[in-house]
């Protein structure tokens, strides 16, 4: 279109005088060099030529002011590539291959990441007195469920009693309440369910995370998931059941 004008391309005004200056910078070398063997002069006088010839070949070969400014490029487009990954993979999920694992990372998550609530169910056939015999790590969750709901949190813990649980998992409950009824913002309600099978026990941490164990025989393996749209769904069916379930109530 009549009129107008191209704007020049950042850095291109300078390198075109620096290629310019480059080949005047040549040139004066070349001719420094026949002068200097002409007129036999000594070689110190030939090292500004021989270094200006160097720097044109380097430059000639390496073209430094455009690789900086493309690397300069590069390097900001990764950093926003990397800007809008995090936005959009907010999720993370990791897993743990056994018990001690997986409960010490709830004890961690629990104690330094500070949650305000904790919904969690327990789902197995013993008692959490029987499973913590043989997982230390489970006793000192538990342990730290408690001393954390002493310190303000506020938790609800559902207990399952299958089928094929033990005739004391209802006084274990039952002990457990009265052992924690000074402790207001720490309910317990139980629920029944016919089967002879460990289920999914889980724990929800606010909205954010969610810790999942699955048990096979003596063998616990666990993953936490941490987003909040997968910890909602969660909630939603821990609400669900927890509506549904039997209170434990406080003795006097």
């Amino acid at each position: 279109m009549a009129g107008t004008r191209t704007t020049p391309e950042p850095g291109s005004l300078f390198e075109r005088w620096d290629e310019r200056g480059l080949a005047v910078a040549c040139l004066i070398a070349v001719c420094g060099s026949l002068a200097a063997a002409l007129f036999g002069l000594s070689p110190a006088w030939q090292m500004p030529f021989l270094f200006t010839a160097v720097y044109a070949i380097l430059r000639a070969l390496v073209p430094l002011a455009r690789s900086h400014r493309e690397l300069a490029g590069l390097s900001a487009e990764v950093a926003s590539l990397r800007r809008d990954f995090d936005r959009v993979n907010t999720s993370r999920i990791e897993h743990y291959p056994d018990a001690a694992s997986f409960y010490q990372a709830l004890t961690d998550h629990l104690v330094h990441r500070g949650p305000r609530h904790l919904d969690t169910w327990y789902m197995r056939i013993e008692t959490p007195d029987a499973f913590s015999e043989s997982t230390a790590a489970f006793a000192d969750y538990f342990r730290v469920v408690l001393d954390w709901a002493r310190a303000g949190g506020s938790v609800r813990r559902l207990f399952c009693s299958g089928s094929g649980s033990s005739r004391g998992y209802a006084d274990w409950i039952t002990r457990h309440r009265n052992d924690t009824r000074d402790l207001h913002r720490y309910s317990v309600r139980e629920v029944t369910w016919p089967i002879k099978a460990d289920l999914m026990s889980m724990a929800i941490m606010d909205t954010t995370a969610v810790f999942l164990a699955f048990t096979v025989g003596d063998r616990v393996q666990g993953m936490r998931i941490e987003d909040s749209e997968a910890a909602s769904y969660f909630k939603a069916y821990f609400d669900r059941h927890w509506e549904n379930a039997r209170d434990v109530p406080r003795t006097p």
